[in-house]
């Protein structure tokens, strides 16, 4: 069997105004697009620099200097004030300077080693995919072809420089978690997220929202896990606070803050420079980002639902929030946005079928 039940796809049936209305939304996300046409002028990099290490420029270098020198034992938190300080980096608010665990991970393994993990978790993140869109329940058998989405925009890992961009390790652990998250089992997912989150603080979002779900299920040893996470991140960034409060004061520099409003095209392009859309031009990610999203709306699944909000949740953060040269927080979601497209022709067909259908068909009910 190769089509799958019809039962996936969420917008089987739905009423002409519905699908007037969704089909009226996409078309307005790509001619907005496409009018700009994505364009890489929405991405920049950072004005403070520092200076050039081993091939590596910009907060790559920053990152890798920190590593090298708490490889050779001294304090991470001593270090990052000292090169912020020289490359003029910001030091406040603590958001401002990273969590120490990859630093501390590159420097425990080494450069080469702590890539090759990084490459066995995205190759994990794509068995694990393959393996949920060909066995779950009701899928046509061509969703599988959405692991290849996932390789594909895996290949920074495959680029020193990554290797010191928290977002791209960050990203590939959520692409892992979720390709394993299953309401009545979230323990693996939990534990993935956990490590993600002790990479980069910007995925408790993620955490919350599995939290949330737990909740809603009443699942409550689940719900359990989740607040027990995130009272050790509480604690976690706690001590953060108070090792950076050590080495800073009131004279060093300020972030400029996060208020970037960069609004649809800025998020077009950080999906386009954080993706393999970066070979692409600009008018490729207008037509295929809206695509994506429109396809995991599509499947009618806890696991779509979950990957849908995540997508749009970290959109509008993006849109509102990121700064030109944050354009790497796209990371965190690239991995898993573009699997959307394997969903996206069938859920486009059926929003065609629905409109050109002669009498108003009930809505199909939102999981």
């Amino acid at each position: 069997m190769t089509t799958g039940t019809p039962g996936w796809n969420r917008f089987a049936g739905v009423s002409r105004p519905v699908a007037a209305a969704i089909l009226g939304l996409l078309a307005a996300l790509t001619i907005g697009g496409l009018q700009v046409g994505g364009g890489r002028e929405h991405v920049a990099v950072a004005s403070p620099t520092t200076a050039p290490f081993e091939g590596l420029t910009g907060d790559h270098a920053l990152y890798a200097r920190i590593a090298q020198r708490v490889a050779t034992g001294e304090s991470y938190y001593a270090v990052a004030a000292e090169e912020h300080r020289s490359g003029n980096y910001p030091l406040r608010p603590f958001v401002a300077v990273r969590l120490p665990t990859l630093a501390h991970i590159v420097a425990a393994l080494g450069e080469q080693r702590a890539m090759l993990l990084f490459l066995a978790i995205g190759g994990a993140a794509i068995l694990a995919w393959y393996r949920r869109l060909r066995t779950e329940p009701g899928l046509p058998r061509y969703a599988a072809v959405g692991a290849l989405f996932v390789a594909v925009n895996l290949t920074q890992l495959a680029a020193r420089e990554w290797l010191y961009i928290h977002e791209a390790a960050a990203g590939v652990l959520l692409a892992l978690a979720l390709a394993f998250y299953r309401p009545a089992r979230p323990w693996l997912t939990m534990a993935i997220v956990a490590a993600a989150l002790a990479i980069r603080e910007t995925i408790l979002p993620v955490a919350m929202l599995f939290g949330l779900f737990a909740l809603i299920d009443r699942d409550w040893r689940a719900a359990a896990g989740w607040l027990a996470i995130g009272l050790c991140f509480a604690a976690g960034i706690g001590a953060h606070i108070a090792a950076l409060a050590a080495v800073t004061t009131p004279a060093d520099a300020a972030s400029q803050g996060w208020n970037g409003q960069g609004g649809w095209i800025a998020y077009l392009s950080f999906v386009q420079a954080s993706s393999l859309l970066r070979f692409f031009a600009g008018w490729v990610g207008a037509l295929l980002v809206p695509l994506a999203l429109l396809g995991w709306a599509a499947w009618r699944s806890r696991l779509g639902l979950t990957v849908l909000l995540i997508q749009l949740g970290y959109a509008a953060l993006l849109m509102l929030f990121a700064r030109p040269a944050n354009f790497y927080w796209a990371m965190l979601i690239t991995p898993t946005l573009f699997i959307g497209l394997a969903f996206a022709p069938a859920g486009l067909a059926e929003l065609v079928r629905s409109l050109r259908q002669p009498t108003t068909a009930l809505p199909a009910a939102l999981n």
